[in-house]
């Protein structure tokens, strides 16, 4: 890696590709356009108080868009016969989510650097409350109309790239960097998930109980988007990025198109999206997976809402870890065998009167894949590096997005509707743990460049030069 300090410009390359950078501070702008300074900032590390709350009312927002997105999967078979529907269209109302992430993300990384970190956080959190209210509309009709709610589904579905896609951009803008990974880790915990499991099943008991419900959801919506309003676009006094590092002086394409000629960035959307997409799909699918056994909706919902808390708990260990030990890749290489080992676990234990240990596995496995949520997406940042963290993001959860789409199609194929019981899934987990597989393999042979610690660490020593 070569970065020119002196010359007006300077290149990176990886041995065959290169990025042509600007090493003038005036050429980059943070997302909310407050650096003008023509020499480097000296490094931060402290935290403004101002930033812990924008996080927390970040995290209310992203839990709001979960429980949205939860709303349905906890209760399939209430839903199916209160619009009339099968099990595969209740399915087609958490697919649809997919479709609408995957097109989004193409631009959620050119809208932060275009709109900054606090308009981008409004639009998402207002557009989800409005997809809310359009559902009611659904329910108020006679009989329900399944098509109105599926409107309702794509126009809400646009908060939920728009609120995760941005965890990088929000940690470089309010965060130092050495709390950035634990920044990112609360963003990426899923604590709506969590309630809606728990709540969806107690509040829809019944069919006369969906609009209660619906409405309730389109009000958490609601409220949570309000505080963004009244929020900074930045920490008081100016951006907590450490350093102006140099940053691509070419398009948001070019940029993209660079990032899609990484062999290294390729092994981690395979990582994160075989990982992720397989949480994606088994959450959809668990309740349908678990009821052919004699499990209830309300059982069903708590082995998801322990996996998720458990899953929390897998982000809150990993965040300070990372900022401390900066060992991403080490790591990585630990927690993917891990996580594969659990796929295999529930091939044997998914059967009657086995709740126990479902609620076990299923809790490990969510603490794994939490784990290396936050690794995965901090390497991708470094592997990316000077590429905007925004569309490294963007494209990482994109990825994870299109497999998840993918393996919900391919997992409800797998339903045997005449096996011993009926509509089992035995032979879908199998086929995930196969995917996982996969996954561990990529992992072990991941060993891709920390440019951006290594950018970092050069500032640092010609600053401690110059001084």
């Amino acid at each position: 890696m070569n970065l020119g300090r002196q010359s007006s410009s300077s290149t990176i390359t990886d041995g065959r590709n290169t990025v042509i950078v600007s090493s003038s501070a005036q050429n980059y702008l943070d997302d909310e356009k407050h650096w003008n300074e023509d020499t480097p900032s000296p490094v931060s590390t402290r935290t403004h108080p101002m930033a812990w709350i924008a996080l927390f009312l970040l995290v209310v927002l992203r839990s709001s868009v979960s429980i949205f997105q939860n709303t349905f999967s906890p209760i399939p078979k209430v839903v199916a016969s209160y619009l009339g529907v099968s099990l595969t269209g209740v399915n087609w109302l958490f697919n649809i989510q997919a479709v609408v992430y995957i097109v989004l993300s193409f631009f959620t990384g050119w809208m932060f650097e275009r709109l900054g970190t606090k308009k981008s956080l409004i639009i998402a959190g207002v557009i989800t409350a409005l997809g809310c209210w359009v559902r009611l509309i659904a329910v108020l009709i006679h009989p329900p109309s399944f098509p109105v709610m599926m409107v309702g589904q794509v126009v809400a579905s646009v908060g939920s790239p728009l609120t995760l896609n941005i965890m990088t951009k929000f940690a470089t803008v309010w965060f130092p960097e050495n709390r950035r990974a634990t920044a990112g880790m609360f963003v990426a915990s899923n604590y709506g998930g969590i309630v809606a499991m728990f709540l969806m099943p107690a509040v829809a008991t019944g069919e006369d109980k969906i609009e209660m419900t619906i409405i309730m959801v389109a009000a958490i919506c609601t409220g949570a988007v309000l505080p963004q309003f009244f929020l900074p676009a930045k920490p008081p006094g100016g951006s907590n990025a450490t350093t102006i590092l140099p940053k691509p002086s070419v398009s948001f394409l070019q940029c993209t198109f660079q990032l899609m000629k990484s062999i290294h960035f390729w092994m981690l959307c395979g990582i994160h999206g075989i990982n992720v997409g397989l949480s994606i799909a088994w959450g959809a699918l668990l309740n349908q997976a678990l009821t052919p056994y004699g499990y209830s909706d309300a059982q069903a919902g708590n082995i998801v809402a322990v996996a998720m808390a458990a899953g929390a708990i897998g982000a809150l260990a990993a965040g300070p870890m990372l900022d401390l030990t900066k060992r991403h890749k080490l790591f990585l290489k630990l927690m993917a065998p891990f996580m594969c080992s659990t796929y295999v676990a529930l091939i044997f234990i998914i059967k009657p009167d086995s709740f126990a240990a479902i609620i076990y596995v299923n809790a490990l496995n969510n603490f794994f894949l939490s784990f290396m949520v936050p690794v995965v997406v901090e390497l991708g940042v470094e592997v990316s590096h000077p590429i905007p963290e925004a569309i490294s993001t963007s494209l990482l959860w994109q990825a994870a997005q299109i497999v998840g789409f993918i393996l919900v199609l391919v997992l409800d194929k797998f339903r045997d509707a005449t096996g011993d019981p009926p509509n089992n899934m035995y032979r879908g987990l199998i086929f995930q743990a196969a995917m996982a597989g996969v996954s561990v393999i990529i992992s072990l042979l991941y060993n891709g460049p920390m440019r951006r610690t290594e950018a970092l660490a050069e500032e640092r020593r010609l600053q401690q030069h110059q001084d």
